[in-house]
């Protein structure tokens, strides 16, 4: 799995390769299971980790998913930090959707 920083942020995302690591990240990361049981093209899921950190974890089958899954990140942070993502045209939530879309495709 790869770390990727939600800067300015408080928080961790995580981003696995595929649906098998997704699933053993998520018992990692969250001491739960995620068993994806029916033929998903990607997941998203979000808490406070084991260690008490907030801890997102994703995965994508294809870069469109990928922006879809990212998203739902960045739309979440945005909401705990009290942030419209309207605001400013836009521009906060375009910027962190494609700095982490840049990130995790590297």
């Amino acid at each position: 799995m790869q770390e990727l920083s939600l800067r300015p942020y408080h928080g961790r995302l995580f981003v696995a390769r595929t649906r098998k690591e997704y699933e053993r990240g998520h018992q990692k990361l969250f001491k739960t299971p995620d068993e994806l049981t029916c033929a998903h093209e990607g997941r998203f899921t979000g808490g406070e980790g084991k260690d008490g950190m907030w801890t997102y974890l994703i995965w994508a089958k294809a870069p469109h998913t990928l922006a879809h899954e990212v998203s739902h990140v960045v739309l979440h942070v945005f909401e705990r930090c009290g942030i419209d993502p309207r605001e400013g045209g836009g521009e906060p939530f375009c910027y962190m959707l494609s700095q982490l879309l840049l990130e995790a495709r590297t």
